[in-house]
């Protein structure tokens, strides 16, 4: 029998903890959502981005410069830089390159972008903003030539490219342009065999490229203009390609065959370890080099002297219309400098270049012991190429490109 003085127990509570299980549930519900709406309004965790393009100067907040993680940037901003017609409606536009017909269609909401007729995917979605159309950088940095693109953290910067003979008061811009990337294998034309090329040992595979440097039509890329032979006005060689080692700031082109040769050059210069060398000129129009001939002549003339003194001058180193070889879409101006220099000759990249470019079908064009023949003075920046056999054959015997085709002929 229970004793009636003894105090009772108290009843337990049963489920104590469930609340402060739903406490801290809710707080990291909390901390969760936070989170994603701080990213998602905001970009506030990135800074606001200053645009600077051409003389136009801009700041766009991180939730206007961003789509995702994706850094945009105003192309009809860039398309009046570079002075690119544009066609279309408010939703797809397509802009042409300045003298060119090449061309980019970018479609608001849509990831497609159409390149030349190829579709091209983007990481984000073209916007369309107060009548503008936005577009990822990446589509400039990727596939446009011409132009130079600097990008930090907050700031983007975008120039176009110019040519050497640019000076600040008068700037001569490159020709802006677009070109998709292809991972195509290379096509190997076939090799004739009844002028055989030496064979070469490279640091890299460059077998591919072969059938570039030692060129089926052996004979076909001897081409010779000068101050005596020139080349008409109307000439444009055929399958002109950009130059894939152009400099940054433009984009430059060659007759493939010649490219591909000197694509191969460049990897095997890269293994030796010189990686600053790019290419500043290549294929230039009649037009072009009457415009810089008449530049440089106008510029001669301010010291005071004649027009024809000052194209005395300007003939021992620039090449009057016709006359330029830069036409035959065959030779590049290539260094390590602001512009192209004598200096370069004091650069080991140089020397590398003149005891190995015979190897991929170059010749230095206008050596410094044979100006009394080229008719020009020394260019330590200028090759030509002539394919593997005739340039190995002029390496052995020494002589500049007008010696060797005076060979050639006596030899007949």
């Amino acid at each position: 029998m229970q004793n009636q003085n003894m105090p009772r127990r108290a009843p337990q509570k049963k489920g104590s903890a469930a609340p402060l299980f739903f406490i801290i549930f809710f707080v990291l519900i909390l901390l969760i959502a936070s989170f994603f709406a701080f990213d998602f309004l905001g970009g506030s965790r990135r800074p606001a981005v200053e645009y600077t393009i051409g003389k136009t100067s801009y700041k766009l907040s991180a939730k206007e410069a961003y789509a995702g993680s994706t850094l945009l940037v105003c192309f009809d901003d860039v398309a009046a830089l570079c002075g690119m017609t544009d066609v279309g409606g408010s939703d797809a536009r397509s802009y042409f390159a300045e003298n060119s017909e090449e061309n980019i269609t970018f479609t608001a909401g849509s990831r497609t972008a159409v390149l030349n007729g190829k579709e091209i995917d983007m990481p984000a979605e073209a916007v369309l903003r107060d009548g503008k159309m936005y577009v990822p950088l990446e589509m400039l940095t990727q596939y446009m030539g011409g132009i130079a693109v600097t990008e930090t953290a907050d700031s983007v910067k975008i120039e176009r490219g110019t040519y050497n003979a640019s000076t600040k008061d008068t700037p001569i811009y490159s020709d802006t342009s677009f070109a998709a990337a292809t991972d195509e294998p290379l096509t190997q034309p076939d090799v004739k065999e009844d002028k055989t090329a030496p064979t070469y040992s490279f640091r890299t595979d460059l077998s591919a490229y072969e059938p570039y440097m030692c060129p089926e039509d052996v004979d076909g890329y001897l081409i010779l203009v000068n101050k005596t032979t020139t080349i008409d006005a109307s000439y444009v060689p055929s399958n002109i390609v950009n130059v894939a080692d152009s400099r940054s700031d433009r984009t430059e082109r060659m007759v493939e065959t010649a490219e591909k040769a000197l694509e191969a050059m460049f990897i095997e210069l890269r293994a030796a370890g010189y990686t600053d060398v790019s290419v500043t000129s290549g294929y230039r129009t009649y037009e072009k080099q009457e415009y810089l001939y008449n530049l440089y002549t106008e510029r001669e003339m301010k010291a005071g002297i004649s027009r024809e003194e000052a194209q005395k001058i300007v003939d021992t180193y620039s090449a009057k219309p016709g006359t330029s070889e830069h036409q035959t879409g065959l030779c590049c101006d290539m260094h390590n400098l602001p512009s192209a220099d004598q200096r370069f000759a004091k650069q080991d990249a140089y020397k590398w270049l003149l005891e190995n470019c015979y190897k991929f079908g170059f010749i230095l064009r206008f050596p410094e012991d044979k100006e009394d023949i080229t008719g020009y003075s020394f260019e330590p920046w200028h090759y030509r190429f002539v394919g593997r056999y005739h340039a190995s054959e002029m390496h052995r015997l020494g002589m500049c490109l007008e010696e060797y085709v005076a060979y050639l002929e006596t030899a007949e």
